[in-house]
């Protein structure tokens, strides 16, 4: 694996990650459309009631006006734009490719545009901690009626405990309501997830595309506090492609890692040392593009009283202190602390291993 495709990786996921933060903001229109459509329909009903056809007719209401809402959303921005975007990621992965193997007379392919976007649709996504695995589409379409359905719990709700229509009306679209705060964080996370999926699979069949120079790819994750134990745990992972149990972004909702491709020996050339971006107790500083979450983890932990405190902010201080004081190597610790889903073992549990008893004297 070449530092500069690692680096090449870490820096795109930044771009992935704002233009997935792009297509979230242009539904801001839908969602004043949202709210001005809510307020519509409560205008017309009744100030308080208890009678369930009433309620129901309500709900039905609001769910056949914000379907045709989001539908409009995913046609005439989310959906296009996504279709670009993974064009333009297959371009990029080749692009990558090219430079990186430096043999001029050599030259990388990639799969047709019909290709990309048919693999967009049938590779799912899988999140295995969480048991889900749905196509892009119906994961986009069931997101979102999962909000319908949390706004007509609200409606449902405030009228059977008494409370008029304008209050439900304010407790959804008011100032600090439903919709313009926890509908719009899970929209954001809804199109973040979507294309860091499209990125991944329209990158993944250009480097299997390439398979006489690509035999695998490693993961790549973000360098900061935010990032959740399962990238954390899978950064610096290498998987060939003939490996069953290979794992892929988007690990869950909201993940921000990406792969680099890894190269076959003959390709693998030496290069300069390159760097990759990092966000830790000095703030935000390059590192060397081949090191792990967790051994930069164990740098940031050795930078004194507020080193110790970031990584009881990932880690939480029991578990930090067996991480920095248990004399753990990284590799031993991620493999002695974290199950096969890459979640943390319970420190219940981990007390009783026999593997961790001298780690656990040490830090007392």
């Amino acid at each position: 694996m070449t530092d500069k495709l690692v680096q090449q990786s870490s820096r795109h996921a930044v771009y992935v990650q704002r233009f997935g933060g792009h297509l979230a903001n242009l539904f801001d229109p839908y969602m004043d459309e949202l709210i001005s459509k809510l307020r519509e329909i409560m205008a017309k009903a009744p100030d308080t009631t208890q009678d369930m056809r009433e309620i129901n007719r309500i709900i039905a209401e609001y769910r056949k006006a914000s379907l045709v809402i989001y539908g409009e959303y995913n046609d005439d921005a989310l959906l296009e734009q996504l279709d670009e975007f993974a064009i333009s990621e297959a371009e990029f992965a080749q692009d990558g490719l090219q430079d990186a193997i430096e043999t001029p007379d050599f030259e990388t392919t990639r799969p047709s545009n019909t290709q990309i976007l048919a693999a967009i649709k049938t590779k799912p996504l899988v999140f295995p901690d969480s048991q889900q695995t749905a196509m892009l589409a119906p994961f986009i379409k069931g997101w979102e009626r999962g909000q319908i359905d949390k706004v007509n719990n609200i409606i449902r709700t405030g009228f059977i405990t008494g409370k008029t229509s304008q209050q439900i009306v304010q407790d959804i679209a008011g100032k600090n309501g439903y919709l313009k705060n926890q509908n719009m964080k899970s929209i954001k996370t809804m199109v973040r997830t979507a294309t860091n999926q499209i990125s991944n699979v329209a990158r993944q069949a250009t480097y299997q595309d390439n398979d006489d120079i690509v035999i695998g790819y490693e993961w790549v994750s973000t360098l900061d506090v935010r990032t959740s134990s399962i990238c954390r745990s899978l950064d610096g992972t290498i998987y060939k492609y003939n490996d069953p149990k290979r794992r892929e972004p988007p690990a869950h909702p909201n993940c921000r890692s990406t792969t680099a491709p890894a190269l076959d020996a003959r390709f693998n050339i030496d290069d300069d040392p390159e760097t990759r971006a990092s966000k830790g107790v000095e703030g935000g500083q390059q590192v060397d593009a081949n090191k792990t979450y967790y051994s930069w983890l164990k740098e940031q932990g050795g930078q004194g009283p507020k080193g110790r405190a970031f990584v009881e902010d990932v880690l939480g201080k029991e578990r930090a202190k067996l991480f920095l004081d248990g004399g753990l190597s990284v590799e031993r610790f991620k493999r002695l602390t974290i199950d096969e889903l890459f979640q943390p073992i319970p420190l219940e549990e981990l007390r009783k291993k026999q593997s961790l008893q001298l780690a656990f004297d040490k830090i007392g």
